[in-house]
């Protein structure tokens, strides 16, 4: 049984549309004693976060996130306009960071755009922003929940809960969460020296259920300006 929880899931269980998401472990074992379930290794160039992801609260906010990282889920580029399926978040920057608040990442031209992708709000939840740090959000804009820029928190902060889904939870190098809200900004947020997301690769520990398959959602209320980075 201790031998089984080294396995990383090369492929995902079939979902419920009868799919199946491919995942690599890229010679990651995780350590023996994490619990069953779903978890995100996000590599930067400010070091690795760890992270468990929480399908059971916010499952619309886990299939959008782990399709968008392994490249299953097709995406609209802001720049080119044309649609891609690869694995979205990696190379791009951190566009937002507070220290001893958070980080933000999913923008691909580096500053705002209108997601593509959304999210139905799932923001009441066990798991939230105000009991410790480490917690994965997504942002909203408007009246939507995107599903594609999220947050790192690197505090505790009750006004998040109930506003935005918290979809995971950082189980291992918490330090690399509070050195990427801490590097300098300009006065927007943005990183002066990038911090750039080098991957991002989900994998799974023990025989979770499946990840639900990304349902598409449109709000009823689609901002038509763009949004600036931090909540």
């Amino acid at each position: 049984m201790r031998r089984a929880l080294h396995f990383v899931c090369i492929v995902f269980a079939v979902v419920a549309a009868g799919q199946s998401v491919a995942t690599s472990n890229d010679e990651f074992v995780p350590p023996d004693d994490y619990p069953t379930g779903w978890y995100a290794r996000i590599e930067t160039s400010a070091g690795r976060i760890l992270a468990m992801l929480h399908p059971d609260q916010a499952p619309q906010s886990v299939a959008h996130f782990a399709g968008l990282a392994e490249g299953t889920l097709e995406w609209i580029d802001p720049i080119s306009g044309q649609s891609q399926k690869a694995p979205y978040y990696d190379g791009i920057h951190v566009s937002f960071a507070k220290a001893g608040h958070l980080f933000e990442v999913g923008y691909r031209n580096g500053t705002s755009e209108t997601p593509s992708l959304w999210v139905p709000h799932e923001g009441k939840s066990p798991r939230g922003f105000g009991d410790r740090a480490g917690r994965l959000g997504m942002t909203t804009k408007g009246a939507g929940i995107s599903g594609v820029v999220f947050f790192v928190t690197a505090s505790t902060n009750r006004r998040l809960n109930g506003k935005y889904p918290c979809f995971g939870t950082v189980v291992s190098d918490l330090d690399t969460v509070y050195r990427i809200s801490e590097v300098k900004t300009h006065e927007s947020g943005r990183p002066i020296e990038p911090v750039t997301i080098e991957k991002i690769r989900i994998f799974s520990v023990g025989n979770p259920p499946p990840i639900p398959e990304p349902v598409p959602y449109v709000p009823s209320r689609v901002p038509m300006t763009e949004r600036e980075p931090g909540l």
